[in-house]
């Protein structure tokens, strides 16, 4: 698909900016920016400016310290033909 890209985290790198859990970034088609975290069963749906832009950059900083696309997809296909 033309709209999804996948970059793989090395297991190498042993500090990134996901360690501290899973988010869901949402931008909407008039640029409201929101972040969803989940926690032990709890959803916070964020919506202030200051505090989603704070995971916006982290999100950046993630697809800096993870492989590129293209290094990533020879990647997963050697992982998916060890199966």
């Amino acid at each position: 698909m033309r709209n999804v890209e996948l970059q793989v985290m090395p297991t190498q790198r042993a500090a990134h900016s996901g360690l501290s859990g899973p988010m869901v970034l949402l931008e909407t088609v008039e640029r409201r920016q929101f972040v969803s975290i989940e926690s032990q069963g709890i959803v916070n749906v964020r919506s202030r400016r200051d505090e989603v832009s704070e995971f916006w950059l982290q999100h950046g900083m993630l697809r800096s310290q993870a492989l590129n696309a293209e290094e990533s997809a020879p990647l997963i296909e050697s992982l998916a033909g060890e199966r």
